[in-house]
């Protein structure tokens, strides 16, 4: 199935291509921002058009692979059982043509070589229960952020939805940043905060066993803790929970539809809106990730302050 990359595309290309992106969230968030599960426990289904219902009712899944991802087995052609309604042709052709691309033929990434399971530009606290997947992106995005951190000289990093706090933690310990971490989901804040004295007491045992490395301070790779900014903070990474360096803190109870209570959501969002609506900021599409490992790979960038050519250079791999 074809795709789109992002590599190549023009300024305005990229721009078009997020304004796209975001109509069609926009128009089916109910079904594109769901889990499988969610149609059963939610009854999904019954909020779907009756044309579509009476179109898919009955397929199995070799089925729906065939009509509605183009994905039909060999020697197998798709053939329709009925007329399908046109706004589930125009949502199959929308997907089809604003898809990233997942075909194979992009070369493995340079730090999976050695290991395909553990990236080489991590040390092993931090891929310890991450997958390759998001230990690719947790550095991309890590090193993106302290990037940009350093270029516009800020000193505080907000990671909102933080999950299990793989980000958080490689940002803080691994790269030096002052974070804090919003998660409205007390099960993941529980793990994280378990998470993260798990890494503190990973990186303890290191600096006892190399303190002429750990001493050097903070990596690329993320080798030692970043050290106090604050006068009121104590040597070393606060532990999860302490006022001026706690990993994650529980955000606000989830509303009804998944978002905070307060939060309109992308729904509320203007027609058409995409980064045109980040009024008074300079924004810039970039592909930081390897469509190999992942394929969204695009990473809205938003600045007061205008970074110009520098933004080439934030797209770019380390050497």
């Amino acid at each position: 199935m074809p795709g789109v990359s992002a590599r190549g595309l023009s300024h305005e290309e990229r721009r078009q291509l997020a304004v796209n992106l975001t109509r069609v969230v926009t128009v089916y968030r109910s079904i594109l921002d769901a889990y499988i599960i969610e149609f059963f426990t939610d009854n999904l289904w019954g909020t779907l058009p009756c044309s579509w219902q009476e179109a898919l009712d009955g397929l199995n899944p070799p089925q729906l692979a065939t009509l509605l991802l183009g994905m039909p087995g060999e020697g197998e052609v798709a053939r329709y059982r009925s007329v399908w309604p046109l706004t589930l042709l125009a949502l199959k052709s929308t997907a089809y043509a604003l898809a990233f691309t997942r075909t194979p033929g992009f070369q493995t990434p340079s730090e999976f070589l050695e290991n395909p399971s553990q990236s080489s530009r991590l040390t092993a606290p931090f891929r310890k229960h991450v997958r390759p997947k998001k230990q690719h992106e947790i550095r991309r995005l890590g090193e993106l952020v302290k990037k940009l951190s350093d270029l516009t000289g800020c000193t505080q990093v907000v990671d909102v939805g933080s999950g299990q706090g793989h980000l958080s933690r490689f940002m803080s310990l691994g790269l030096g940043l002052r974070v804090k971490s919003i998660e409205g989901d007390q099960r993941l804040v529980e793990r994280a905060q378990r998470l993260d004295q798990e890494l503190l007491q990973a990186l303890e045992k290191e600096e006892k066993r190399n303190p002429q490395i750990c001493a050097a301070g903070a990596t690329a790779g993320g080798a030692g803790p970043p050290p106090a900014t604050e006068s009121d903070c104590p040597s070393g990474p606060p532990g999860p929970g302490e006022p001026c360096g706690g990993l994650l803190q529980p955000g606000p109870a989830a509303g009804p539809t998944g978002g905070d209570i307060d939060s309109t959501g992308p729904a509320a969002l203007p027609s058409g809106a995409g980064p045109a609506f980040l009024t008074g900021f300079h924004a810039e599409l970039l592909p930081i990730f390897s469509p190999e490992l992942s394929p969204r790979n695009l990473v809205l960038v938003a600045t007061k302050r205008p970074l110009g050519a520098a933004f080439s250079v934030l797209e770019t791999e380390d050497s």
